[in-house]
């Protein structure tokens, strides 16, 4: 991207909500071989903190640690790779007339690795099966919605950052999730902008995959952005699953309008469309949905406010009837995540 670089720093701040304004981490002034790797990682107390700043620094403090002693086994720890670690930890619940009631845990924290010029990060995490096995985390922004399939689970692993431009980026993936039955995933991202001006973005994906349930498996996603003033960003993105234990292909789309108010506040407006070709019934959902994003505690947290209708349907035997939604998270970011 050359002329919309600076636009679409909009639609990235919208669309890739969870995560993106940790505070950065201060500076550990401890060395690691006289105090211990969770100690190095230590961040000053200030008189000023709250219950949300010590939970996010002892939060950072643990992850630090752990990926700093880890690191140690194979040689001397790298205190500053560990330091740049980061993630987010998320809470929330939701309610549909369809589904009931659920509620979610989300935890995601990675570290970058000094080895391979520190193109070698590490990830681990409870997070929705979908989001690393499939790269079916299209609906990020709007994740408050959960569907009755939706599973969280446990996920360690490894990712390696292959060719990187200003069009074109792959990554690789290797990992296990799910400990009372562990299944490991493996997949390999490449992300292509065919297209980008002063408005307008283009975006290609294709994520082959491979796991012990789903076996070989591709995920495509293409999304277009434009710009219509200043504060509001409409995209029009769709995705798509094939697997090779599962029948059909997984499909949906979405038309999603983003509005920035103030600062990091933003409300997001979406129409979408989902279904399976496989499954009895091919159409399974459409309706609308608006989530509000604001910031608490000075953006040392993130609320975010749901609420839907929709018409969903799993049996073409039965009538499709709507279905009012809505939900409530809570993100809290931690470290600094790179721009």
């Amino acid at each position: 991207m050359k002329a919309g670089r600076a636009e679409f720093a909009l639609a990235c701040a919208l669309s890739a909500w969870p995560g993106a304004h940790a505070a950065e981490p201060a500076a550990p002034v401890l060395d690691p071989d006289e105090v211990g790797a969770f100690d190095a990682c230590a961040q000053r107390h200030k008189r000023s903190e709250i219950l949300v700043d010590t939970a996010s620094r002892r939060l950072y403090q643990t992850v630090c640690g752990a990926a700093l002693w880890f690191d140690g086994l194979f040689g001397e720890g790298d205190l500053d790779a560990a330091l740049k670690s980061y993630g987010h930890l998320e809470v929330g619940t939701a309610y549909s007339e369809f589904s009931g009631a659920s509620t979610w845990v989300r935890l995601i924290a990675r570290v970058k690795l000094p080895a391979m010029e520190e193109r070698l990060s590490a990830f681990v995490g409870v997070d929705d099966e979908d989001a690393f096995a499939r790269d079916r985390s299209e609906g990020q922004a709007l994740r408050s919605r959960r569907r009755p399939s939706d599973r969280d689970s446990f996920l360690v692993g490894l990712g390696f950052a292959g060719f990187t431009s200003d069009r074109f980026q792959s990554d690789f993936k290797v990992g296990v999730r799910d400990v009372s039955l562990p299944q490991v995933f493996v997949q390999n991202r490449f992300n292509y902008i065919p297209y980008s001006g002063r408005h307008n973005r283009l975006i290609l994906r294709i994520t082959p995959f491979w796991n012990n349930r789903d076996r070989f498996g591709a995920t495509t996603h293409t999304s277009f952005d434009h710009i219509i003033a200043e504060a509001f960003l409409l995209r029009w993105s769709t995705a798509a699953t094939r697997a090779e234990q599962v029948p059909g292909v997984d499909w949906r789309s979405a038309l999603i309008l983003y509005h920035n108010l103030t600062g990091t506040r933003a409300l997001a407006y979406e129409l979408f469309i989902r279904g399976g070709t496989g499954d009895a019934e091919p159409l399974g959902e459409y309706g609308a949905r608006s989530v509000l994003r604001e910031p608490i505690f000075v953006e040392r947290m993130f609320v975010e406010l749901s609420v839907g209708y929709s018409w969903p349907r799993d049996d073409p035997a039965l009538d499709r009837d709507g279905a009012a939604d809505v939900g409530i998270g809570f993100e809290m970011p931690f470290g600094k995540a790179p721009k």
